[in-house]
């Protein structure tokens, strides 16, 4: 991958990134914005206005003049009333900017993560080398926009505020000064540029490990019952503190480098500019020529207003030469999560990835390639009344481990298939390409729509009639259905006790492994597939239960494909195939 960096890439990403957050000059982001410049234009006059009124209230001193005294005093006041409402509503505008841009800019990265199983082949195919997509869309969006909306503001105003400032000053002391002062901020803005570190790339690094320590967090909460079993606390501390201590030592070093810079930046910026600055605007005013004819009154004013001015111009412009690191912290940011946002017209974010990124070192085999692009077969679409085929399919891990090879049979409507193996062997594989999730190395399958039922039912967030109902959202229309599901496979009490609506803080918390794949079970029940397959889904049940749960499929007109170890459920279904596990894909298909 490209390492961050401002350049000609960033720009390209960045124009396609506007395409996304702002649609059209109709949308809510682009009116957004319009009012933002409105905004900022005022508080640049409203400065311009300030500064005048500070000259004319020396002005007034010196001529000894309560009226103009008063009257500068109270447009002071009215400018300091205008200044307070635009500078808190600049605030609020960026803020609305940035939460603006990040809905958009989430809602059309899940539309795209989420369909095609693109989440699935980044997470679990590593298609791309797509790392921790959790950190990139709640995390790095949300910097992203962040950044980009304070950019806008942070560089729009400043310019303005130069010109203004610039053209008033001209007339108060001429331009020859000030061509000298804006000289010398062209020539320390080249230098501090030229020694920069490179920030962009670091601040994609530091998001990265960010990520890793927050990931084995996550794992530690996912798997805690497991840890706790086997009293792990220990080794997993000392992992979380390995994390932990490569993300601050990095960080530690990040820092270092912001301090060094730092000091460059505020002498060349700040106070050296300041010693230019005090001869530029000094110097007409110390020349009988710059008195134009003024009284001395007049010519205080104007050099406290000039003053003023060229504090603000050199303000801007200072502020205008470190908009580089706000170009390079959004560079970095981009560079996290452009994976994620550049399409470029293929149909979506993983396949972006297999295109702009070209085999890397280190990367899969030309077998796991296969397995991830489905390179020589083919998965076709069928109706339910036509069965399942298998026709000579071969299927490789994507570590390019030969798992299956050439396995073909017909399963007809209501004839169970009884599938065995050793662990690794290629169950759970081969019926990973029957539901859609790999394709097939070789070969063809021609399938119709297919459920799942895992040993580990997955249990989303909500109530009990949302797990009975997932994938589809939850509907009080159909509790009599969820009743009758559920009582099949004996879980009223957690009706009885619960009722359909409660939503716990985690149903994997509540359940225990049984009822989890009792909950399944009655998934199954309520959708009603034409095909399922069932992989370990009732190893946790008592067996003395399965021949009910095994003849309900039967009168739902249920077609089970079962992934099992246990030999007592060969006696449900029609047909036996063994994988052989011996490296060479063999396999064997027997009639029961």
């Amino acid at each position: 991958r490209k390492q961050a960096a401002v350049d000609g890439t960033f720009v390209k990403r960045m124009a396609f990134v506007l395409q996304i957050v702002v649609p059209s000059l109709n949308s809510k982001e682009a009116a957004l914005l319009a009012i933002q410049t409105l905004l900022l234009v005022s508080r640049s006059f409203i400065s311009l206005r300030i500064a005048r009124k500070g000259g004319d209230g020396l002005q007034a001193v010196m001529e000894h003049s309560w009226k103009k005294f008063g009257i500068v005093l109270g447009d002071f006041f009215v400018s300091g009333v205008a200044a307070s409402v635009v500078n808190s509503a600049l605030k609020y505008m960026t803020n609305s900017i940035s939460l603006s841009f990040r809905q958009r800019l989430t809602t059309y990265v899940h539309q795209r993560y989420l369909s095609d199983q693109a989440y699935y082949r980044a997470a679990v195919l590593r298609v791309g080398n797509l790392d921790n997509a959790d950190q990139r869309i709640a995390d790095d969006l949300n910097q992203f926009c962040h950044t980009a909306s304070d950019l806008f503001s942070r560089t729009f105003k400043p310019l303005l505020d130069v010109i203004l400032s610039t053209m008033r000053m001209g007339e108060n002391m001429g331009y020859g000064g000030l061509v000298v002062l804006y000289s010398y901020f062209l020539f320390s803005g080249a230098v501090i540029r030229a020694v920069s570190p490179p920030f962009s790339e670091y601040i994609a690094r530091s998001q990265k490990l960010e990520g890793d320590f927050r990931r084995m967090h996550s794992r530690l909460i996912t798997h805690a019952e497991e840890v706790a079993f086997l009293d792990g606390s220990d080794r997993e501390r000392a992992i979380l503190d390995q994390k932990l201590e490569a993300t601050t030592t990095w960080q530690q070093f990040y820092f270092y480098l912001q301090f060094k810079q730092g000091v460059i930046d505020q002498y060349f910026v700040k106070y050296f500019a300041s010693m230019i600055g005090w001869p530029v605007l000094a110097f007409p005013f110390l020349t009988k020529a710059g008195h134009g004819g003024r009284s001395p009154g007049e010519i205080a004013a104007r050099y406290r207003e000039s003053d003023t001015l060229i504090q603000s111009a050199s303000s801007s412009v200072g502020d205008l030469m470190m908009v580089y690191k706000k170009l390079q912290r959004l560079s970095g940011f981009t560079a996290r999560v452009v994976e994620l946002l550049e399409a470029n017209g293929v149909k979506n974010i993983v396949a972006a990835l297999e295109k702009k990124l070209s085999a890397p070192r280190g990367g899969p085999t030309a077998a796991a390639e296969k397995v991830r692009t489905g390179a020589g077969g083919v998965v076709l679409s069928g109706a339910a009344n036509d069965g399942v085929r298998f026709d000579r399919v071969s299927v490789y891990s994507p570590d390019g481990r030969l798992l299956v090879k050439d396995v073909s049979f017909d399963l007809k409507p209501g004839e169970n298939l009884f599938v065995t193996g050793a662990n690794g062997a290629g169950k759970t594989s081969l019926f990973r390409v029957l539901a859609g999730l790999w394709e097939p190395a070789s070969g063809v399958v021609t399938r119709p729509d297919v459920f799942y039922v895992p040993q580990k039912p997955y249990l989303v967030s909500g109530s009990l009639r949302d797990q009975v109902m997932y994938p589809r959202a939850g509907s009080s229309d159909f509790d009599d259905e969820i009743i009758e599901a559920l009582s099949r496979v004996n879980l009223l009490k957690l009706v009885n006790a619960h009722g359909l609506d409660r939503v716990p803080h985690d149903w994997a918390d509540v359940l225990s492994g049984g009822e989890k794949q009792r909950v399944g079970l009655a998934r199954l029940y309520f959708h009603k597939p034409s095909y399922a397959v069932l992989d370990e889904a009732t190893s946790a049940i008592n067996p003395d239960e399965e021949g009910s749960f095994y003849d309900h499929l039967g009168t739902l007109g249920i077609t089970a494909f079962s992934i099992a170890h246990r030999m007592e459920l060969k006696k449900f279904h029609h047909s036996h195939l063994h994988f052989h596990a011996d490296g060479t894909g063999g396999w064997t298909l027997k009639r029961i």
